[in-house]
């Protein structure tokens, strides 16, 4: 018979798990980038491809790969949520060439609110679920 600490250890073992899980299945979907604000301004073609993408680029989330469509933009890669609790979670998104990009996001509604950690797009912005 398992000692109640025993249960309680393998409960908060599973729970970050569990949390991963959980975020993972709530991002699942697609999302309209609705806001982006670089921390340090683009240089004009960036600056050219966010304006075209605001509002139009649709990103979709499905186990652990990604799209994103756009007027400007078409590609796949692969994510992992590193860590999450509650309405927040951490994760790196890989580009096509396998390039991470580290992110945090909260969920907030139909919204996500996210942060960007690697440039040339550290900033932050929100995607709305479509």
């Amino acid at each position: 018979m398992a000692t109640p600490a025993l249960v309680a250890c393998a409960s908060s073992a599973n729970a970050p798990a569990n949390s991963v899980a959980t975020a993972n299945q709530r991002l699942t979907g697609s999302w309209r980038l609705q806001s982006f604000a670089p921390v340090q301004p683009l240089d004009l073609p960036l600056q050219a491809v966010l304006a075209a993408e605001l509002g139009q680029l649709v990103v979709t989330f499905n186990q652990s790969q990604f799209t994103a469509v756009g007027p400007g933009v078409n590609f796949a890669g692969r994510y992992v949520i590193t860590s999450a609790e509650g309405e927040q979670l951490q994760a790196i998104l890989y580009d096509p060439q396998g390039v991470g990009y580290h992110f945090s996001a909260q969920f907030a509604a139909n919204l996500l609110h996210f942060h960007i950690d690697d440039k040339p797009w550290t900033g932050v912005g929100a995607l709305e679920r479509s």
